[in-house]
């Protein structure tokens, strides 16, 4: 046992342990449903950026419900330790599959590929990326169904410079400086795809820099798996995460157009059968497989969880000695908790009343007046409200005392009263209310949202991207949608994964985020600009003169990019240097080039030479070409001076 554990729970056994921490099974004490506990290692806890950041995605994710991730009910963090509190899933980590079966069929490796993508799909419209996705996050069930856990948790670097994450499956944008963007989490689903494929994985090495080396820079390994999903090991595992898919809902798409070409329209059927099949033979390393002693439970408690609907209790906060511990519960949506579900239930909000609407009631139940006793007919037999045989007859009615008669239908209802008959005054709750919005950091590809609030109640932060050519030219990307609820001051990471602008190229990208209720002000709106990285020099195929007439040159020069290249044209008369003209062309690969200089009016002495010679950088596959023309000067006749013998005075 830990020498600290969450409040409120019974830990049953150990489940395992890892690089974030230690997993446990447990029981919630009030409903004895089963959860399981992972308390977080020293190194996680210790690292306040880490903390800042997960508590911030724990209030996410916890409003996050989706079959294919695994829920998260609270996170619960004090001065002696750092747990989660999740959903459990009686199933093996994939890790073991692969373990003890080896590679998958394709089917079953699409399946697994394609559940994960649809939880981390969900993640990334949220503005969260995993982080460290790698088959021992992904548990899969006896149905074969599959679900991804652990965002947000990333294994410690296991060496001085490493950045968290799992080696084998990091993007090599992460292993430079830990920078994470969707196509990060893309990249490393394409790794265990591949594992799942082969058996293997896709880079291997006896350490870290040759490990690192490899992800950066070995060709990808598509040819040891089917052609059917090798266009889909070639986009997930590009270098560059701007050729990759820019989102795991985007690759999902290519991955059910492959599938299906690939494998037909039933791939799906096959490939959970498969997984269903090799899940089941390790049955007995299911959490549930070994009975948890048994733990009593007040039916009724146990029958009201159940029946779906969910009772809400305050915020738990953690006092050691005289001083108040960091305690964040970010299951606590405005002070309420969801309570864990016994037998896989499903999970439903508490309704309260300020969220019921205008015809709901006060969140505490006023007192119900006792029923009015029914009288009988008369020349009627006993009612069932009568009192038996034997039994004294009921007092005379004392209006006094006597309930009120029940008000007729669609009349309002009394208002509650204390036992001194004065009226239950129930305070309406505040509303929610945003005081500041603004964005810091926009880099073109992510920045940070700062949110403050007046309560705790549910805001809304809406953020859109969009990229174009011109500032009032710009094309939008589906909005992220992110709940903010539990606090008064959030900062929010958001990404969107632009693909790297072509070279030499601009454009303009702009955020907006804006809340609900708005906040003073509106929308807040960043426009960056963006240049695409220099052009590579293209080679230059061929330059040839095609005209020169002593004064301008007319060129066709061929190109095999679109790449700067710069033109030098050289005039000389009679071999000496006059004039140069340089320019440089880009954009295109065949260009018609033009250039002139004054060299002067031919000598009516001697002949004259104009030379142009074109050189370019880099130099042309024909070299240097040159043209010349001689000249020389024409003379106009002089007219006679009147006057002159033979011409008339």
């Amino acid at each position: 046992m830990n020498a600290w554990s969450v409040p409120g729970y019974r830990e049953v056994r150990e489940l395992g342990t890892g690089g974030a921490g230690r997993v446990v099974l447990a029981t919630y004490s009030t409903t004895g449903a089963y959860v399981a506990i992972k308390y977080l290692h020293d190194g996680l806890r210790g690292d306040p950026r880490f903390l800042r950041g997960f508590r911030q995605e724990a209030r996410i994710m916890v409003e996050l419900n989706d079959p294919a991730i695994v829920r998260l009910y609270e996170y619960v963090e004090t001065r002696d330790g750092a747990a989660i509190v999740m959903e459990l899933v009686d199933g093996v980590p994939l890790r073991r599959i692969l373990s003890e079966h080896g590679a998958t069929s394709p089917e079953a490796a699409l399946v697994v590929l394609k559940g994960s993508l649809t939880g981390l799909s969900l993640a990334h419209a949220s503005g969260i990326v995993h982080r460290d996705y790698k088959p021992e996050n992904v548990l899969v069930q006896a149905d074969g169904a599959s679900k991804l856990s652990d965002f947000g948790i990333a294994t410690p670097g296991t060496e001085p410079g490493v950045p968290a994450g799992t080696p084998p499956y990091m993007a090599p944008e992460q292993w430079d400086d830990g920078a994470v963007s969707p196509a990060t989490d893309v990249y490393a689903a394409t790794c265990v795809f591949f594992e799942c494929l082969t058996g293997r994985r896709p880079y291997r090495a006896d350490h870290l820099a040759g490990l690192r080396h490899r992800h950066k820079t070995a060709p990808i390994p598509a040819e040891e798996v089917p052609s059917a999903v090798r266009g889909l090991v070639t986009r997930g595992l590009a270098k560059n995460p701007a050729d990759r898919p820019p989102t795991a809902g985007t690759f999902l798409g290519e991955l059910e157009d492959a599938a299906a070409a690939g494998y037909g329209p039933d791939w799906e059927q096959r490939g959970r059968r498969r997984l269903a099949e090799l899940a089941t033979l390790l049955a007995l390393a299911f959490p549930l497989a070994k009975p948890a002693e048994p733990v009593e439970v007040a039916s009724s408690v146990a029958r009201t969880v159940l029946s779906g609907r969910l009772r809400s209790f305050v915020p738990r906060f953690a006092v050691g000695g005289a001083v108040l511990s960091v305690v964040v519960v970010a299951a606590l949506v405005a002070a309420n908790r969801q309570t864990p579900v016994a037998d896989n239930s499903p999970i439903v909000p508490p309704v309260h009343a300020e969220d019921a609407g205008p015809s709901a009631g006060p969140s505490t139940p006023s007192p119900t007046p006792s029923p009015r006793r029914s009288k009988a007919p008369a020349g009627t037999g006993t009612s069932p409200s009568d009192p038996p045989a034997g039994a004294a007859p009921d007092p005379p009615s004392d209006p006094s005392t006597d309930p009120p008669s029940d008000p007729p239908p669609g009349s309002p209802s009394p208002p509650a009263v204390t036992p001194s008959g004065t009226p239950v005054v129930t305070p309406k709750p505040a509303p929610p209310k945003v005081t500041s919005l603004g964005i810091d950091g926009f880099d073109g590809q992510s920045a940070t949202i700062h949110v403050r609030a007046a309560n705790g109640r549910k805001v809304t932060l809406t953020v859109r991207f969009s990229e174009g050519s011109a500032p009032d030219d710009l094309d939008p990307l589906p909005p992220q949608i992110i709940p903010l609820a539990g606090a008064t001051s959030y900062e929010t990471g958001v990404q969107q994964g632009f693909p790297a602008p072509e070279c030499d190229t601009t454009v303009y990208r702009r955020i907006e985020a804006g809340t609900s209720p708005e906040a003073p002000g509106g929308t807040r709106t960043t426009t960056l600009r963006v240049t695409g990285a220099p052009c590579p020099s293209p080679t230059v195929d061929s330059v040839k003169i095609s005209g020169w007439d002593g004064t301008e040159v007319d060129a066709d020069i061929g190109t095999g990019g679109t790449g700067p290249v710069k033109v030098t044209v050289q005039f000389s008369r009679d071999g000496r240097l006059v004039d140069t003209v340089t320019r440089t062309l880009r954009g295109q690969t065949a260009y018609s080039f033009s250039a002139s200089a004054d060299l002067g009016p031919a000598d009516c002495v001697k002949v004259n030479e104009f030379t142009a010679v074109i050189t370019t950088e880099p130099g042309s596959a024909n070299g240097p070409q040159r043209a010349s023309i001689r000249k020389v000067c024409t003379r106009e006749p002089v007219p006679p001076t009147p006057g002159e013998p033979g011409l008339p005075s």
